[in-house]
């Protein structure tokens, strides 16, 4: 198992959420973690234990898709193209960026071509290990920012051609993890406790920072925030003590529970009035006196409050209720009569009014007087013969059928019901009106209430006169009839005068305790509760936030066994001593070697480890306090390509790889060898390199015409206001005269194609751009046929080792080089051409004949070389004898 995929085993196996998420970081942020990411793992560490964090987030732990390049066999990945960007930078849609399948790619682009766009796309969506430089949308366009980067790969798996696209923010293909993508943090050296230079395998740097950077300084903020956290207890001394209040302060901590806080220091109004009473009754000297005078008192109110509701039952709502139902009665009642003696009346030939109530009366008066004085023992009417009528006092018998028919009306339904009714009404109105409504509230009871409870007296008497007051308007209403408004009863204080009176009574029975020894002792420790609890009220929030610090710091100390590094420590060890082999320093010397670095060497350290032995790479280089006064960037960019390739040897990865410039700050002469070691490895896998160094570009091909190796080559443009255009081949500038010449014959070939016998200002500008085009090919041929290359623009050395082709330039091929650049230089635009001689430009015909010309030269110069190399080598050396 390769060491990344070990080291991710380890990772799920034996880390928390949140260490993983910082192993991803430290995988992805090659520059180090930054303050926010140390906020995030701090926030994440609390949240583990249980510490809210108000940003709510979650760990993201490092998985396969965070990882690079997978091991990748023969039949590996093979990229074909990259294509349709959409949404990265500015770049030009519908392009598409070929690579070769077997050999070298090299994609080439100057300042904003748009070369960086591509680059991150590929390290992103094959997975490099530096994913600082997050792939953007056009920063030109307000709009663009919710718009998401994405492309589609080209890709060929074990022979098998398929698509694979890749989005931002989304886990890459993984077909693609297969491609190895070299950044400078593939490999690193460092110095040592012992002051040695020692190499560090890619992906070891993960759990050696987790355990010497990023843990420690967890457990730095986390101490500091423990330091911060107070928890003294002090400042709530007081209240320590045998009460439940004192021993909840005594035993403080992380544990105590809130609520039992709050419920202490909560008393009810109840409480608080039991806590007044206890400590009078406590402070009295003859509680036992004071216990007899409190009953007393309670038992006068207890008697006015039944007072109060004997008169206030009469007054009530049921009272009134009551009354009007029996006034209601009569009124009924009397209705029926009234009818009835309408039909009394009806007949015969009666006086008006006769039947109704002073007739009845009179009639009635009538009955009293035959049946007590003038007939006394006969009923009534009496009207045997000789009797006389009572009330007109003549003999009865013309009248006595109408008496008996006015006795038998009396003697009815109708009339007996209102009689009835009448007569309950006047008793129940002579009750109302004879009762005695008075309170009996003399001044010093009064005066007592008052001391009790202000105003409680003038409640008293309020309610009085409001009875009173409803007393009279209820007698009214039996006569008026109107029950509608009836009188309020504003105030009542009957549940006042009952409270007073059951707490007098409270207050005699503690009283009465205080005077018991026994009991008294059970009197105090209550008071003491209420005390105590009283006391808790005002410092209740304070103790409660204590106690959550408690917490606070009780979690912060847990966290502590997260931020542990012996056992992170101890697997760094061990996955150095797997991974550092004798293996490696070989491979590591080879690549050394051919980078151009052979003057470092590696050295294996042996040390016995509790019995083990273990293993260090050390660099074989002087050693200051300084790395980078022992090696500098050009020797580190180095370093790290030949690590990154002797581990891929190791771990016999075979799929592609892709350098984004390589040789960026390397030095001159040291181009070379990486160009070299490029080519070289792009005979036997996938090599894409891309590159903005025209130095370096001229070295990759150097290397590949020697190697002759498969290769493509590709340049970006920015066109029309966008960058990212792809062109096959090299920009003209970096073209190979044959590059040039092929060019200009399929030039030539379309003016050919629209050339008229009488050529306008377009035509002629076009051609005179073409033998611009001529001349500068010559100069080409000139540099690298001619003068093989031992001198060339914009480098710094002179190639002395080409300088034995030089040798055999004839005049012919000079004149006839000249000859070809004076007639480029009397077509071009270089100089004002004289107007008067209106010299026509070459036709295409013309073009053709010179660009045959040159090539005869480039053939003769060529055929010359060849046979010259042939030819025995004559030197003025006298040969040796011996």
């Amino acid at each position: 198992m390769a060491l990344l995929d070990e080291i991710l085993a380890w990772t799920e196996t034996s880390l928390t959420p949140w260490q993983r998420d910082a192993a991803r970081r430290l995988f992805q942020e090659q520059q180090g973690l930054s303050v926010q990411d140390y906020d995030d793992l701090y926030a994440l560490l609390k949240s583990a234990h249980g510490l809210p964090d108000p940003a709510n987030r979650t760990p993201v732990p490092m998985a396969a898709a965070h990882l690079p390049a997978r091991a990748a066999g023969a039949a590996g990945v093979v990229l074909k193209a990259m294509r349709d960007l959409k949404h990265v930078n500015r770049i030009a849609p519908n392009q598409a960026l070929q690579f070769a399948p077997n050999g070298l790619t090299v994609i080439y682009g100057g300042n904003g071509s748009g070369k960086s766009g591509y680059a991150r796309v590929l390290k992103r969506a094959c997975r490099a290990r530096d994913q600082q430089e997050t792939v953007l949308a056009d920063a030109t366009d307000a709009a663009a920012h919710k718009l998401i980067p994405e492309a589609v790969f080209d890709i060929e798996v074990g022979g098998t051609a398929k698509s694979v696209a890749w989005k931002r923010d989304t886990t890459p293909p993984d077909e693609l993890s297969t491609v190895a993508v070299f950044d400078t943090h593939c490999a690193r050296a460092y110095l040592t406790a012992e002051q040695d230079v020692a190499y560090l395998p890619y992906g070891l740097d993960v759990v050696e920072n987790m355990a010497n950077r990023v843990l420690p300084e967890l457990a730095r903020q986390l101490s500091d925030e423990i330091a911060g956290v107070q928890i003294d207890v002090e400042p709530f001394e007081s209240l320590r003590g045998g009460t439940a209040v004192g021993r909840l302060v005594i035993g403080l901590s992380a544990k105590t529970d809130l609520e039992d806080v709050r419920r202490l220091a909560q008393m009810t109004p109840e409480e608080t009035s039991t806590l007044a009473e206890l400590q009078k009754a406590l402070a009295e000297t003859d509680p036992g006196s004071k216990a007899k005078a409190v009953g007393l008192s309670a038992q006068r109110i207890e008697e006015l409050v039944k007072r109060v509701d004997a008169a206030e039952v009469w007054v009530s709502d049921a009272a009134i209720a009551k009354l009007k139902e029996l006034d209601e009665a009569v009124l009924v009642a009397a209705q029926a009569e009234k009818v009835a003696a309408e039909q009394f009346r009806a007949g015969g030939s009666l006086l008006p009014g006769t039947g109704e109530q002073v007739w009845k009366a009179m009639f009635d008066a009538a009955r009293r007087f035959s049946t007590e004085s003038a007939y006394e023992g006969h009923p009534f009417p009496h009207v045997e013969p000789g009797a006389r009528c009572v009330l007109c006092q003549q003999p009865i018998e013309s009248a006595a059928d109408r008496m008996k028919r006015f006795a038998d009306f009396v003697q009815s339904d109708a009339a007996k019901v209102a009689a009835a009714k009448r007569d309950q009404l006047g008793a129940a109105v002579r009750k109302i009106d004879a009762v005695r409504l008075v309170f009996d509230l003399d001044p010093a009871l009064s005066s007592e209430l008052n001391a009790i409870e202000n105003g409680l007296s003038d409640d008293v008497s309020k309610l009085e006169s409001a009875i009173e007051v409803r007393r009279g308007w209820m007698l009214g209403a039996t006569s008026s009839h109107a029950w509608s408004e009836m009188p309020a009863v504003e105030v009542d204080p009957r549940d006042r005068l009952r409270g007073v009176a059951a707490r007098l009574r409270k207050t005699a029975a503690e009283l009465e305790k205080a005077a018991d020894e026994g009991k008294r002792k059970a009197l105090e420790a209550q008071r003491d509760e209420l005390v105590a609890r009283a006391a808790l009220g005002p410092v209740a929030k304070a103790i409660v936030s204590l106690i959550e610090r408690m917490r606070l710091k009780a979690s912060l100390e847990k966290c502590k066994d997260d931020l542990k590094t012996k056992a992170i420590s101890d697997k760094s060890k061990e996955f150095a001593s797997t991974a550092v082999t004798a293996a490696l320093k070989d491979a590591l010397d080879r690549e050394f070697g051919a980078l151009g670095m052979g003057h470092i060497r590696t050295k294996l350290s042996e040390r016995n480890d509790k019995g083990k032995m273990k293993y260090r790479l050390l660099l074989d280089l002087p050693v200051t306090n300084k790395l980078d006064e022992i090696l500098s960037e050009g020797e580190q960019r180095a370093i790290a390509i030949g690590a990154f390739l002797a581990e891929l040897w190791l771990a016999n990865h075979g799929g592609g790889i892709v350098f984004d410039d390589p040789v960026s700050s390397l030095d001159h002469w040291r181009r070379r060898h990486v160009a070299r070691r490029l080519v070289e490895e792009a005979k036997c896998r996938q090599v894409i390199v891309l590159t903005h160094d025209t130095t370096f570009l001229g070295e990759l091909r150097d290397a590949i015409e020697q190697v002759d190796v498969d290769h493509q080559m590709h340049h970006l443009e920015w066109m029309g206001n966008r960058p990212g255009f792809v062109f096959a081949g090299l920009p003209w500038a970096h073209k190979s005269y044959k590059e040039r010449i092929d060019r200009l014959e399929k030039a030539q070939k379309e003016l050919e194609k629209r050339w008229s016998a009488y050529p306008g200002e377009a035509e002629a500008a076009d051609m005179r751009h073409q033998y611009g085009f001529l001349r500068a090919t010559i100069e080409r041929v000139v540099q690298d046929l001619v003068l093989n290359g031992v001198v060339q623009r914009y480098r710094d050395w002179i190639r002395v080792d080409n300088l034995d082709e030089v040798v055999g330039f004839e005049a012919a091929e000079h004149n006839e080089i000249a000859r070809l650049f004076k007639r480029c230089c009397d077509v071009v635009d270089a100089h004002d051409p004289a107007s008067a001689k209106n010299a026509p430009v070459p036709n295409p015909n013309d073009l053709d004949a010179d660009l045959l010309n040159l090539k005869a030269l480039i053939a003769a110069i060529k055929a010359r070389r060849a046979k010259g190399k042939a030819a025995p080598t004559t030197t003025g050396v006298v040969p040796s004898t011996r």
